[in-house]
């Protein structure tokens, strides 16, 4: 009786692990793929593409791509959507080369709205922004307003003013011999995704403090004041000592990504992932993205947002998950140590004594007194 009570308890419990395998396996597989891939971008974006690259998601997002007029991304989505084994409406696709035809008209505006306002809008709008910037017109002009903020007490914004002390020295050094232009480029990046509200709202707090503390003020007044009187010399001289050299490095750090970013997905893209990253390190962590997924990198952003570079959420959630799982295995374990146990003295069974038939006990030790 004993031992069918074991085995029911056991056909009990193998049971309830086989239920519980369907939605404690899965989802402990992809927590460990997940937490084991945090580091790694392209190979996190790439197991978060499985389940969110669907037929529809892909549709939509093109169909957005059009609607905004940005080629690079449609092109980003087919590009996603071949890698998956997708197939795309061909009225899509369609589109997507009409959208090519108007391409040079499309430059042609941008780039005239880039020299005007400062805000880039693809490459074209980034080379007229580049344009007044590489003069120092587009700093100057920058320093003069915001610094002259700066120096009444009124509010004032502390990224483009920083961002204009930093740009007038690049701008020598682009003169000079060119050794400064990728920054000058990267600083004009910053600049117009900051005017056009491209920069998300945690990197312009982020960069803001740090711009804030950074900031000599008498070095500043000196810089204005030159500005003022077009001494573009003096200028640079100033602003060259206006911002602390700790946040002078943080900023060209993220101009230098920003730039590497460009080659690689365009200058939509960097302004996508302004528009996603909380700090500079993220912009770091999406050119290594860049660097694995290539044209498909604007696509992904576009369909798992920050998720594509970081673990941004549900942590807890992951390894709560993965937890589940382990305790699973163990569960696993335990049932066949106890079927072995169950099995093994199913099968070597001790024979019992023939009926009528008494054990022979044998002798007891006598002991002996000597006499």
């Amino acid at each position: 009786m004993r031992g069918l009570v074991a085995w029911i308890g056991l056909l009990a419990g193998g049971a309830t692990l086989a239920v519980a395998a369907a939605p404690v396996v899965a989802p402990a597989i992809l927590a460990g793929r997940l937490l084991g891939a945090a580091d790694d971008p392209g190979t996190l974006a790439e197991i978060r593409l499985e389940r969110a690259a669907t037929p529809e998601s892909l549709s939509a997002g093109l169909d957005a791509a059009l609607a905004a007029e940005d080629e690079d991304l449609a092109q980003s989505f087919l590009a996603l959507a071949e890698a998956r084994g997708i197939a795309i409406d061909p009225a899509r696709r369609a589109r997507v080369e009409a959208l090519a035809g108007n391409r040079v008209s499309r430059a042609a505006r941008d780039f005239a709205h880039g020299a005007v306002s400062g805000e880039a809008e693809g490459t074209a709008g980034l080379a007229g922004s580049l344009a007044a910037d590489v003069t120092g017109i587009g700093d100057v002009r920058d320093l003069l307003r915001e610094g002259g903020r700066y120096a009444r007490n009124e509010p004032y914004d502390a990224l483009v003013l920083g961002m204009a002390l930093v740009g007038l020295p690049l701008t020598a050094a682009t003169w000079a011999g060119g050794a400064g232009a990728g920054a000058r480029a990267g600083m004009t990046v910053l600049k117009a995704a900051r005017r056009g509200g491209r920069l998300s709202p945690a990197l312009t707090v982020s960069l803001g403090r740090t711009l804030r503390t950074g900031l000599d003020r008498e070095a500043l007044a000196r810089a204005v004041t030159a500005s003022a009187r077009l001494d573009l010399a003096g200028a640079r001289a100033a602003a060259g000592l206006a911002v602390r050299p700790g946040a002078v490095a943080r900023l060209t750090g993220l101009a230098a990504d920003s730039v590497a970013l460009g080659r690689r997905t365009g200058q939509r893209g960097v302004m996508q992932v302004l528009g996603l990253a909380r700090d500079p390190a993220d912009v770091t962590r999406a050119v290594r993205l860049a660097e694995r997924l290539g044209p498909r990198t604007r696509a992904t952003l576009a369909l798992l947002g920050r998720g594509a570079l970081a673990l941004v959420s549900g942590l807890v959630k992951l390894a709560s998950a993965l937890l589940a799982g382990v305790m699973w295995c163990l569960g696993v374990a335990l049932f066949c140590r106890r079927l072995g146990l169950l099995l093994g003295r199913a099968i070597w069974r001790r024979p019992a004594a023939a009926p009528g038939r008494r054990e022979v006990q044998p002798p007891k030790a006598t002991r002996t007194i000597d006499v």
